[in-house]
């Protein structure tokens, strides 16, 4: 699954698409009664293949099948290109127990194993299992009713492990076709599509979900954190969302890549701010203003940096996911790096030309100069520092023999610094810094300065070259 030839034609604004219908319950019954497709304006179609949707857990998923057209019409192929398994998020109004409580705060937060089963009980004859009389907890009611007969015990896992199950029956489905399988989902739809999408080693595209990477065996996350799943799953997050990114501290990553739709700087800033008690009066200060602001950003859209719209998610005329501040680049978390949106996509490489190239020239010279300011300010750093210590030296000599000082000599204020330093200069006078620290440093900054010079040199050849090779080319042509 980890081959380029494994990745579905399908770009992240038509994940994003599906990902929104899901919440369009009520369309979505129609389209799947009516056998009618919904059209992206991509110019892409998907049937509504399936729903599955169980109110004892929670679980709202659908399968879309690609539709393809023949004699100008949508039809549903026997063997479509794509078939795409998409979960709906949170659903608090409705489903405030089995979405928030279970799912959310049992599986997500706290980690309850998502595969452990629960027994239900529910009619004999019963044909529909999503609906049940209740979970059955060995109550003295309840075992009256089974023991009439009418009634019987069924398992259940929760909407995650359901979510699972449901992926497994769809790849089973197409197993030996060259349908592309693939998940994708929001929030905690997201989380479901993204764990299913591991287990089954297929592709998934998900949007501002939290990381379920504890939920997986041992042995799974092992595989997780070496990267295997880097180029199959990619989670595309707002970096303030707290769903997405964390609700306390920043997540170690997503089961795949995390692609940031901005830079995250401020974002970390902002969550230091959140989390530092001096700010918050204390540490129950900070917990209690950390779920007010969990509560107001998710639940209530205030500011609004969970939802699944314009505010959070933006895309290029290629349906690449792109920055929603208007730079050309997004942010990749494993890499730690800006990238184009195609790059970061997966939808193809970079597109070198003599643009490009002069532009990338200028990034790099642009981080040269901020190099310089920083090297330029370690080599000076040792002025500010003497004349911070000479001034303390003076301000306190001129308060020794007197008051609090009465009994201090300047030797004293002289032995304590000598035995406060960290080094000496050559002259004697303390150092409070250190001194082979600060060489390494400032010899670090000196070898980057130089690559990186080395780089734009190379990109303004790059541009040159283009150019007199284009010249040429025409030249040669008679163009």
């Amino acid at each position: 699954m980890n081959k380029k030839s494994d990745i579905p034609k399908l770009t992240d604004k038509e994940y994003y698409f599906l990902s929104q219908n899901t919440y369009s319950t009520d369309k979505m019954k129609e389209a799947f009664k009516e056998r009618t497709p919904i059209e992206s304006k991509s110019n892409k179609a998907f049937f509504v293949d399936k729903i599955k949707r169980d109110s004892d857990t929670g679980l709202d998923a659908y399968v879309f099948v690609q539709a393809k057209k023949k004699d100008g019409k949508w039809v549903k192929p026997d063997a479509p290109e794509n078939v795409v398994v998409a979960f709906a998020g949170t659903n608090p109004k409705e489903q405030f127990f089995q979405d928030v409580i279970d799912a959310d705060g049992g599986n997500v937060v706290m980690g309850l194993d998502p595969e452990k089963k629960s027994q239900y009980i529910i009619e004999k004859d019963a044909k529909d299992t999503s609906k049940t009389i209740g979970k059955y907890n060995a109550t003295p009611s309840q075992d009256a009713m089974l023991s009439t007969g009418n009634y019987k015990l069924i398992t259940k896992t929760s909407q995650i492990g359901q979510a699972d199950d449901l992926v497994r029956q769809v790849k089973q489905k197409y197993k030996g076709t060259s349908t592309f399988i693939s998940t994708t989902g929001h929030s905690l739809g997201g989380a479901e599509a993204e764990y299913s999408a591991v287990n089954n080693d297929i592709y998934a595209v998900v949007f501002n979900n939290p990381s379920v990477v504890k939920l997986h065996s041992e042995e799974k996350q092992k595989e997780i954190r070496s990267g295997k799943y880097d180029s199959s799953v990619k989670a595309i997050v707002n970096p303030d969302d707290m769903t997405g990114s964390g609700w306390w501290n920043e997540y170690e990553r997503h089961a795949g890549r995390t692609i940031y739709t901005k830079d995250p700087s401020t974002s970390r800033v902002e969550r230091q701010i959140r989390l530092d008690p001096n700010y918050n009066g204390g540490i129950f200060g900070t917990v209690f203003n950390v779920a007010v602001d969990y509560i107001a950003t998710t639940a209530m859209g205030i500011p609004d940096t969970h939802g699944l719209n314009k505010g959070n998610f933006s895309f290029d005329e290629n349906g690449n996911v792109q920055n929603i501040e208007g730079d050309d680049l997004v942010y990749d978390k494993n890499l730690k790096a800006m990238l184009p949106p195609e790059v970061a996509s997966g939808s193809g490489a970079i597109k070198v030309t003599p643009e490009v190239a002069k532009q990338l020239a200028q990034k790099v010279n642009a981080i040269v100069d901020d190099l310089r300011t920083m090297k330029r300010e370690a080599e000076n750093a040792y002025q500010e520092h003497d004349a911070a210590i000479n001034e303390m030296k003076h301000d306190t000599y001129r308060q020794v023999g007197h008051g609090l000082y009465d009994k201090l000599t300047l030797d004293d204020v002289n032995n304590t610094l000598n035995n406060l330093a960290q080094l000496f200069d050559k002259k004697g006078n303390p150092l409070f810094y250190d001194v082979h620290a600060e060489k390494a440093y400032i010899a670090s900054l000196k070898d980057t300065i130089s690559d990186l010079e080395d780089i734009s040199g190379y990109l303004a050849q790059i541009a040159k070259d283009f150019k007199s090779k284009d010249k040429m080319l025409a030249n040669w042509l008679k163009l």
